[in-house]
């Protein structure tokens, strides 16, 4: 079973509710004309789909650029690992470019805990982890693990 955090279980909630009366308004418009109930002239920008699901990836983006980390966190995640000799390998592109924010940490993909020292030194908050993937640093959500913040080739070699 997954465990959700709040606010993404409130924009997932939200998104299916969008979508969903969204859908209902499509199926009351079957069986009438392409044209019927639009309006001529007006500069409408797509189907009410469309126009929910632009509003539910809105709102998920809302809530993913609240920062777990502060920037003082960031800062000194940054200093650790540019005085201290951290070994590491970039992942390879095809797997890098599946690792983002707000996604499952992709699955089979080698990570290793920050060294003790520097977890010490910062907040980490409950329920998540700060690892190290390739030459990134990220936090993730233990229940979940998707991605709440990444730090791009911030280990040096």
């Amino acid at each position: 079973m997954f465990r959700l955090t709040l606010p993404l279980a409130v924009s997932i909630l939200l998104a299916a509710s969008i979508v969903g009366d969204a859908q209902a308004k499509n199926d009351k418009d079957k069986g009438k004309p392409a044209h019927a109930g639009k309006v001529t002239g007006s500069s409408g920008s797509g189907s009410a789909t469309d126009v929910a699901v632009g509003a539910a990836v809105g709102a998920a983006a809302a809530i993913l650029t609240d920062s777990l980390l502060s920037d003082q966190d960031r800062r000194i995640i940054e200093s650790y690992y540019r005085t201290n000799t951290v070994s590491a390998q970039a992942l390879p592109p095809g797997i890098a470019k599946n690792l983002a924010r707000g996604k499952p940490l992709p699955p089979g993909i080698a990570k290793k805990q920050v060294p003790e020292d520097l977890r010490t030194r910062i907040k980490i908050p409950s329920g998540y982890e700060l690892s190290q993937v390739g030459t990134d640093v990220l936090l993730i959500e233990v229940g979940s693990r998707v991605v709440t913040e990444i730090l791009k080739d911030i280990v040096r070699n």
